[in-house]
Formats: structure tokens, C-alpha cells, sequence
């Protein structure tokens, strides 16, 4: 029995002195509106413009040197790509942005739907749709998209 003590003893004191971490989940966000502030705004923009296939105001939102790189003919190769995978955009959702220091990704949910053309039933699908935004002089300008 008092062997039995010590190694219980011994034990918790490893356990304690180990430093273990807690690691917990939070729970989840709920919000009765989507947010309305010029990064919300300005992203929706962009999701608005991808889902109608609005390359110049998609493209306006770019830095000068990043349009250099990035034309309306690499806009419609990328979303042409995502349409064959994924089918027609159809709706979308916001679902959050992201804690970083200098650069801010926002989540987007974009449902697409499909025909297959053998029976003609549609079904749909979703992926999420990442635009990374920074700041210049203080309004948002867009650093990067992808979807994931």
C-alpha cells in the first residue's frame, strides 16, 4: 500500500513538473450580422466581382505592380480553371478573417453548382476562398487570393 502511495505520488509530481500545456477548443462564432467594416466591404467586392466574372474590378483592387503580373487574361485562365473543377458560382458566405501582424486573410465560403450531363442532375459544392488584404494610406488593397 505504501508503495503504492509513493508511485502515485512520484507520478502526479512528474506530471506537474513536466509542464504539461492545456490545449482548448473554443467555442465557435456565432454573429446575427456579418461584419460592415471597409475590409468586409471591400473583400465582398471581390468575391461579387470573382462570382460575376468582373476581372477589371476584381484587378482594381491589386497594387499597380501587382497588375503588372497578374492581367485579365491570368483572371479569366484562373477562374475558367475553378469553373471546369467546381461548376457555376452561385452564392457565397462570409466566415471570418484571421489574427496576422501585418497582412489579413479573409474566408469566404463559395457554393458552386453543377450539371451532370449524363442525367442532367445538378448537385453542388463548396470551397473556401481566401483573400488576403493589406493597407496602403490606410485602405485595404488586395495581396492575394486563393482558393482552399
Amino acid at each position: 500500500m505504501r508503495k503504492s502511495l509513493i508511485a502515485a505520488g512520484l507520478i502526479a509530481g512528474a506530471a506537474i513538473a513536466s509542464g504539461c500545456a492545456t490545449v482548448r477548443e473554443l467555442p465557435a462564432e456565432t454573429r446575427k450580422t456579418e461584419p460592415q467594416g471597409a475590409d468586409y466591404q471591400f473583400c465582398r467586392k471581390l468575391v461579387i466581382a470573382f462570382m460575376k466574372n468582373d476581372a477589371k474590378t476584381f484587378l482594381a483592387a491589386m497594387p499597380e505592380e501587382a497588375r503588372q503580373k497578374f492581367s485579365e487574361k491570368q483572371f479569366a485562365a484562373s477562374r475558367k480553371s475553378i469553373i471546369e473543377s467546381m461548376g457555376e458560382p452561385i452564392s457565397f458566405r462570409y466566415v471570418t478573417s484571421l489574427e496576422l501582424t501585418a497582412l489579413t486573410p479573409h474566408i469566404w465560403k463559395i457554393r458552386f453548382q453543377r450539371t451532370d450531363p449524363r442525367n442532367e442532375k445538378k448537385f453542388t459544392s463548396e470551397a473556401l476562398f481566401r483573400i488576403i488584404t493589406g493597407k496602403i494610406d490606410g485602405k485595404p488593397v488586395l495581396i492575394g487570393f486563393q482558393f482552399i
